[in-house]
Order: C-alpha cells, then structure tokens, then sequence
C-alpha cells in the first residue's frame, strides 16, 4: 500500500495583479461580488459593485498600492510565497501550495497543483488567526465546493487566535520592535466588519452586540465570533507580555455606509491624540502577512492621520511573515493537524 503524502493549501484574500487601475478594477470586482464579503441582496449588491465601486474606487486607491508595490510584486504575495517556502524547507515531507479566494494563484490552481503532486492527505489553512464568514468561511467553501469533484480526505482550520505559538510569535515580534519601550500605548488593530456579519453567528439572535461586554467572555453564542476572537487574541498577547503599559483594540478598514464594530482605528487616534498620548505602537494580529492594510493604511495614511490631530509617532510592529519563532511554531501546528 503507497504512503499517504500530505498537503496543506494557504489560503488568503488575494491581491490585484497589478498596480493599475485595470488591475485593481478585475480584483474588487470579484471580491465585491462574493456574497460573504456584501452579504445584501443580490441585485443591490450587483448594482453596488458595478455601478459605485468598479467605475470610481480603482483609481481612487491607486496610489495607495503604488506606494507599496515592490519590484517582486504585491507585498501580500511576496510574503505569502516567501512564507510557503520557509514551511516547505522546514517540513520537506509535507506539500504546499497558495490559493488565494481572488485573483491569483487561485485556490483551485492550488488544489490542482497538490493534486498534481499526488497528495492524498489536504489540510486547508485559511491564514485568518480570527474566524470570520467572509475571510475563513469564503475561502472554505471555495475550497469544498472545488473538492466536491475530487477524490481526496481534507480537513480544515478554522482559527488559531490564540493557539501559544502564535501568541509567542506576536510578542517576540512587539519586544523586538524598536519602538516598543518608548511607546505610551499599544494600540491592536484588527480588520473590521460590519456590525451584521457578527450578528448572524449568533444563534440566539439576541446576544452578539447587544451589550458592551458581550465579548467579555466566552458563551455558546459568540464561540465563532469574530470581535470576540480578536479581544481573545489580545487579552492573551498582554498576558505573555506581562507589561503594564496601556493597552487598546480597535478595528480598522471601514468601507461604505453600514456601522461596523467598535471601536474604529480613526476615533481612537484621535481621542489619544487629545489626551496627549505622542507614541503609539501598533499592532495588527489580524494579519500574518504585511499587506496594503498595514503598510499602507496604517504606517502611511493613518500616521498622517494621527499627525494631523495632534500626536506624534505612530509606529507598526511588522505582520509575522517570515520570523523564524513563527514559520517554526506554524509548521508544528500543521503536523498535529495532519496526524
């Protein structure tokens, strides 16, 4: 009988192919058109995507990746790449390939390429610490419905928000930051979501959101949620830090009309900046990969941005892309999951 060769597919968001208004055009397009990321009706999610974003946004953001760009490519694919092959040449035994939910490599070239490979064993790793529909649900059910033709066993992941490595990973990162031991306030900031996307994993209908402490503790009703998760994630990350400076979570990325989870990067800045705090280090535990929402938005715009209303220093502690604590604590994860 062959041995059973195993696999695990990465799985992320995606990038636009290019820094071009076209380019970024085709990549909103499909990711605005999942209906987990605009979860409204369909007509009106059409005309949203198609007759507000696509027509208008592209260049609008285009500095914003222009300002990012590196002669290899899109930082979120170049760290992801780089992080793919940290794994493989730690784990030679085990197989792996990116699939990102937009854009490309897809998931399902990366399940082909597996596939390929002859892996009989998948393990489909969404790279979200934090579980939320539509980041690790979308990319999931991506991957499932692709498979539903395939015949192969997988398991998947659905969260690591405060598995020890990765909680070690992101403290050893922060203690390494150069602006660490000057900083009067660690700020967590986390992508955000709208407040309904929170709401309909509450199978009770009458717990999530309902109360400022609702995320306070862990309860049959918020067990997948996603603000709880990343309060979790936080609560953890000061424990290990064991640090009696300041610390704050907040949600950043905001986008169109609805109201998003509290409370937004953009208040807090301000509010600190008003009561005299000058050095804030942030922190974004959302993201394994340094991409457009921490090199751009928070070290360029948001640094601008907290200048503007008064405060000085707004330092980012680099995403964990390839730091060897976590490529090493992410491989002896995957190995547990596979055995």
């Amino acid at each position: 009988m062959s041995e059973d060769i195993n696999g695990v597919l990465l799985m992320n968001i995606g990038t636009p192919s290019a820094p071009t208004t076209t380019g970024i055009r085709s990549f909103l397009k499909e990711f605005l058109s999942d209906p987990d990321v605009i979860d409204t009706n369909p007509v009106l999610r059409w005309l949203i995507v198609n007759c507000i974003v696509a027509p208008f946004r592209p260049r609008k953001v285009l500095p914003q990746y222009q300002s990012i760009w590196t002669e290899d490519g899109s930082p979120l694919l170049v760290n992801s790449e780089q992080f793919k092959v940290a794994l493989q040449n730690k784990t030679p035994d085990i197989r792996f390939e990116l699939g990102m939910r937009y854009g490309d490599p897809s998931i399902e070239s990366g399940i082909n390429k597996l596939l390929d490979a002859g892996v009989t064993n998948l393990l489909l790793c969404p790279m979200f610490p934090q579980y939320a529909q539509a980041t690790t649900g979308s990319c999931l059910d991506k991957a499932k419905d692709i498979l539903q033709t395939k015949e192969i066993r997988y398991e998947t992941i659905e969260s690591f928000y405060k598995e020890p490595f990765f909680i070690e990973s992101i403290v050893e990162q922060i203690k390494n930051s150069p602006n660490y031991h000057n900083s009067e306030l660690l700020l967590f900031s986390f992508h955000g979501l709208p407040e309904r996307q929170i709401k309909k994993l509450d199978s009770s209908g009458s717990y999530c959101l309902v109360s400022d402490q609702c995320c306070e503790n862990k309860s049959a009703f918020n067990e997948k949620c996603y603000r709880f998760q990343s309060l979790e994630t936080v609560k953890q990350i000061v424990m290990k830090l064991s640090t009696d400076k300041k610390s704050q979570l907040c949600f950043q990325s905001r986008f169109g009309m609805d109201k998003w989870i509290q409370p937004d990067i953009l208040e807090v800045l301000s509010q600190s900046a008003h009561q005299g705090t000058n050095n804030i280090l942030v922190v974004c535990p959302a993201f394994v990969a340094d991409c457009l929402e921490t090199l751009e938005e928070i070290s360029i715009r948001d640094q601008e941005y907290f200048t503007s209303v008064g405060g000085r220093n707004l330092d980012l502690v680099p995403s964990l892309n390839t730091s060897p604590t976590w490529v090493s604590g992410f491989s002896e994860f995957l190995m547990r999951k596979l055995k």
